[in-house]
């Protein structure tokens, strides 16, 4: 791979460390985050408590925990158009955490000029999808084309699970044919968590611990297909995506090539976007100092 994006959740503060490496690694890095959010000016459909397309929410943990609600939709922002893609990033992630309640960017603070966001199986579309409800992933995709335009994307997963959820060959070949219906550009990822085979149990174990919650196999592991796949492996998933959305073989190779532009247009230069390697001082007002006169 000649890209690869680093999408933390809830936060960019890994983007550093990753461009530092892709450097070292002849690699292009993009930036980008995963936060928990509502749609942006939701309608009053979508602001529906539909059981649904919610997951079942987590029970109190043990003694000493805290009740962590996972039910919340996430959604990718990537840093587009370079500098001010970063800054954008950094906005939307900051009034996210400083917002009282669930973060919802809206008209005001979508900061939509500078990102790309990419709607997946987690997102609320892609949950409405796997609840078999196109009805009402329709509903749910009008406020954020509308925000985020031509800059949105349907973003289409395969792990190699059974069933229509996260992961699942019916609900990415859905969410592929949901994209041709709706005139979205589909991308293809490996919505990737290790480097690795095999590191699934490690997974596992690190959301338990998140959680607070014993690892519990009756709720669905890891399937193994989350690591950093290749070049070769994932047109192979792309042309199983296809095959079982109905289009032609062509349509993998183009769904390649959409993911390809998508990943160019969100690119991060580390020295110019990022500043790395030059000093950067905060603005007086945000650490309480008035500018000098």
């Amino acid at each position: 791979m000649d890209a690869l994006a680093l999408t933390d959740r809830d936060t960019p503060a890994g983007s550093v460390r990753s461009a530092k490496a892709c450097a070292k690694a002849g690699v292009r890095p993009l930036s980008g985050a995963e936060p928990a959010v509502a749609p942006p000016v939701p309608s009053p459909d979508a602001r529906g408590d539909d059981e649904s397309v919610r997951r079942d929410r987590r029970r109190t943990p043990v003694r000493g925990g805290a009740f962590i609600d996972e039910s919340t939709p996430r959604v990718t922002f990537l840093a587009r158009g370079g500098a001010r893609g970063w800054a954008d990033l950094c906005r939307l992630v900051s009034a996210a955490h400083t917002r009282e309640g669930l973060p919802q960017p809206a008209r005001e603070d979508s900061h939509a000029d500078g990102l790309t966001v990419l709607l997946g199986p987690d997102s609320d579309v892609g949950r409405a999808l796997a609840a078999g409800r196109p009805d009402r992933a329709t509903r749910l995709l009008a406020p954020w084309r509308e925000v985020y335009g031509d800059a949105l994307r349907l973003e289409t997963v395969w792990h190699g699970r059974r069933g229509t959820g996260p992961g699942s060959l019916r609900l990415a070949a859905r969410t592929l044919g949901f994209a041709a219906e709706q005139g979205v550009r589909p991308v293809l990822s490996n919505a990737v968590r290790y480097a690795d085979p095999g590191l699934g149990p490690v997974a596992d174990v690190l959301d338990a611990a998140r959680r607070l919650v014993p690892v519990d196999p009756a709720k669905g592991l890891d399937s193994g297909e989350a690591w950093l796949k290749d070049q070769g492996a994932m047109p192979g998933a792309a042309e199983r995506i296809v095959e079982a959305a109905g289009f032609r073989r062509e349509t993998a190779l183009r769904l390649l090539e959409w993911t390809q532009a998508t990943a160019a247009e969100c690119l991060v230069d580390p020295e110019d976007d990022l500043g790395v390697g030059s000093v950067h001082f905060p603005e007086p007002h945000l650490v309480g100092s008035a500018p000098a006169r």
